[in-house]
């Protein structure tokens, strides 16, 4: 990686840091900040603090499946919602 020179990018990266770890954004938004993080050794670095701890939290907090009675709420809810529109 090359020395970088701090042009406003790095705040959009840190900015969208969870969404790009979450998968939560664009090809072309993930693409960009890839490519930032490529070019800049202090935003990868974050990244990989940030990235950490994520992987941590998920492994102390593994997904729980919903149970029956929230899955046919939110069943109803949407339901409901539905023919509002």
């Amino acid at each position: 990686m090359s020395e970088h020179i701090h042009d406003g990018q790095c705040e959009r990266v840190f900015a969208q840091v969870h969404s790009f770890l979450h998968r939560e954004l664009s090809e072309a938004e993930m693409d960009a900040i890839r490519d930032h993080l490529n070019n800049c050794d202090g935003c990868l670095e974050n990244y990989d603090v940030e990235q950490a701890i994520t992987a941590l939290v998920r492994r102390c907090n593994p997904p729980q499946p919903a149970t029956e009675a929230l899955r046919m709420r939110i069943t109803k809810m949407s339901m409901t919602w539905t023919e509002q529109v």
